[in-house]
């Protein structure tokens, strides 16, 4: 959801007159902690894939770690109005994963939907360690685990909760954000080339 959301805020934002160029002047604080909770992301989901007994085993934990990575980067950006969307639903979604031993609420209905009828089996069998059956969440975090569908028909399917939507729209005028504005750093050394040349 998050791919469609970059790739919908850039055909957007070229078709404001943004340019790709101001991707690169984006002043995003802390990017290189962004990149170490994405990488921890990756390969925690890629071990508890595989079966790996030590991450299984201490997936709450970890997860607490990556996302605590994600807020520190999302505090120090809170001067851009689509963070806090993005903010808002990460808050979300580690409400949801934290209250459910590491494992996000799953609704096997949305992923009959959607199609995914391999991973409904698995969810059934209980082999999806990253996720927990949302019939058997007590509480509101069912409501805001992922039980929101694509249609089958969608090429790209997928199983969503609230709080991806947000973190979706965040990113969607993120990105349009970036291509469409010039950061005040880069302004600053724009106007003293230019009146370098006016001395």
């Amino acid at each position: 959801m998050v791919v469609e959301a970059i790739l919908l805020g850039l055909i957007l934002g070229k078709l404001r007159s943004g340019s790709f160029k101001n991707l690169g002047r984006f002043a995003l604080k802390l990017p290189v902690i962004l990149i170490i909770g994405f990488l921890g992301y990756v390969v925690t989901s890629l071990l508890v894939f595989f079966g790996n007994d030590f991450v299984v085993e201490n997936l709450l934990y970890l997860k607490i770690g990556i996302y605590l990575l994600l807020f520190v980067v999302l505090f120090f950006n809170l001067q851009y109005r689509s963070v806090w969307l993005i903010l808002f639903g990460t808050l979300s979604n580690f409400t949801a994963i934290v209250l459910n031993d590491g494992r996000m609420p799953l609704d096997p209905e949305a992923l009959e939907q959607a199609g995914m009828v391999s991973m409904e089996t698995s969810l059934q069998a209980g082999t999806l360690h990253n996720y927990i059956n949302i019939e058997a969440v007590e509480g509101f975090t069912a409501n805001l685990g992922k039980f929101l569908a694509t249609p089958e028909i969608y090429p790209f399917s997928q199983v969503f909760s609230p709080g991806d939507v947000f973190i979706a729209v965040g990113v969607f005028f993120l990105v349009q954000r970036a291509m469409t504005k010039v950061t005040s750093r880069f302004r600053s050394v724009r106007f003293d080339h230019q009146r370098e040349r006016f001395r």
